[in-house]
Order: structure tokens, then C-alpha cells, then sequence
């Protein structure tokens, strides 16, 4: 067509440039969509940071600090697998195996500005106890003199007990025991006893006076008879 040399030598500067109020041309990238460069609308979060979408989280920082405000759905934090848990319907606490448990009807901790209080719930407060169960057989006893047994450190326990029972097969065969207690494992002082145990019987030796060491010191009553004994060591922290 004459005179619209545009057409024929340059078709391309036909097309339409849209401009902004500051005269510059919109900008498209390779496939035609529209760009945003880093003048206008550009979020990019760090490869390890926070994932921003537009169903996502909204995050808006006053000039004193920073607020996060939740969508609608609720705000879910995934901690490691070895710490705290925060799901839609409340809080969940995890501690080590060996630590604190806490419930929604457990146990309430509030620290007060000088210390620590304690509030246990109206059920009470359990918490749990060392149990320590020993027993030896002495076979044979015909030793008239005595001889002593095992020593054990008490001083850890709260309550303990030796328990001493004739397992002897003749009805004849009669121990006596006693116990002895001893501030270092070398000198002892007799605490209870000593009492004579019967074939099938029982007896208990428990210390009124508390020192670090204690056992059981035994003897057959007729050297002719051989006497057996079960001695048990019972206690709790």
C-alpha cells in the first residue's frame, strides 16, 4: 500500500506499547507475560527461610517489632521431631524419656519472679521410686562361728530390709543371724539380733540406727547340721 512503508519494510512497529505514568514501557518477558521486576512487586524468601503464598501467611512488621497474623485456617509451626509440637487443637509438650511429662491434666508448672512453684493436680502428685529386690542362697552352713554376708551401701535408701528364711532340709538344722550396720565397711557395731530361725521359718533384721554400710552376719547353731539360708535385701529410694 503506498505511503505506509511500515507495513511492507517493518511490520513490527505496528504493535501497541502500553506505558506507565513514568513514561517507561511495560516490560514482558520471553513468553509474553507481564514482569515484575525488582522496582515493583518481587518476594523472594531465602532456600531455607519462609514460604510466602496467597493463601499462605500474612506478615506485617511494625515499626517496633514483628506481627504475624494467621489466615483463616489456622497457623501450623512443625518443629524438629525431637522438639515442641504445636497442632490446630492445643499444645503438645514432648520431653526426653527421661524428663518431665506434662498433660492437659498433669501436672502445672508456674514460676513465680524468686522461684519455682509446684502445683500438682487434685489427684496428687506420683513420682517414681528405685526398688531394688536381692537374694542369695547359703548352702551347707555348719560354720558355728559366723561369717559374714554381702555388704550393702544404704545409704541411697529411703526404707530397707534384709529378710532371712531357713531353707534347711533337716528339722533340726538352726541358724542365728543378726544384723550389722558400719559407718565405713570396716568396723561394725550388731544392730539387731542376733535371733535363732527355725526349718521353714522367717526372720527380719531392719536397722533404728542409719549408717552407710549394712549386712547380715550368720552361724549354724549345731555344726552336725548343715543349715541353708535365703537372704533377701529389699529397699526403695
Amino acid at each position: 500500500m503506498p505511503n505506509f512503508k511500515i507495513f511492507q519494510d517493518d511490520p513490527a512497529q505496528a504493535r501497541i506499547r502500553i506505558y506507565g505514568g513514568n513514561d517507561v514501557a511495560f516490560n514482558t518477558d520471553s513468553a509474553g507475560n507481564l514482569t515484575i521486576t525488582s522496582t515493583g512487586l518481587a518476594i523472594t524468601p531465602p532456600s531455607n527461610g519462609l514460604t510466602i503464598t496467597s493463601t499462605g501467611l500474612a506478615i506485617t512488621a511494625p515499626a517496633n517489632g514483628l506481627t504475624v497474623t494467621a489466615p483463616a485456617e489456622g497457623l501450623a509451626i512443625t518443629p524438629p521431631s525431637n522438639g515442641l509440637t504445636i497442632t490446630s487443637t492445643g499444645l503438645a509438650i514432648t520431653p526426653p524419656s527421661n524428663g518431665l511429662t506434662i498433660t492437659s491434666t498433669g501436672l502445672a508448672i508456674t514460676a513465680p519472679a524468686n522461684g519455682l512453684t509446684v502445683t500438682a493436680p487434685e489427684s496428687g502428685l506420683i513420682t517414681a521410686r528405685a526398688v531394688t529386690d536381692v537374694s542369695a542362697t547359703r548352702a551347707n552352713i555348719t560354720n558355728t562361728a559366723g561369717t559374714p554376708d554381702e555388704t550393702y551401701e544404704v545409704l541411697k535408701y529411703s526404707t530397707w530390709t534384709f529378710g532371712v528364711v531357713n531353707d534347711s532340709l533337716a528339722a533340726n538344722a538352726q541358724a542365728n543371724v543378726k544384723l550389722q550396720i558400719s559407718p565405713d565397711g570396716t568396723t561394725w557395731k550388731d544392730e539387731a539380733g542376733p535371733v535363732t530361725i527355725n526349718q521353714n521359718a522367717m526372720e527380719t533384721l531392719v536397722a533404728t540406727i542409719f549408717l552407710k554400710y549394712a549386712r547380715v552376719y550368720y552361724n549354724a547353731v549345731n555344726a552336725a547340721s548343715a543349715v541353708t539360708l535365703r537372704i533377701y535385701f529389699q529397699g526403695h529410694t
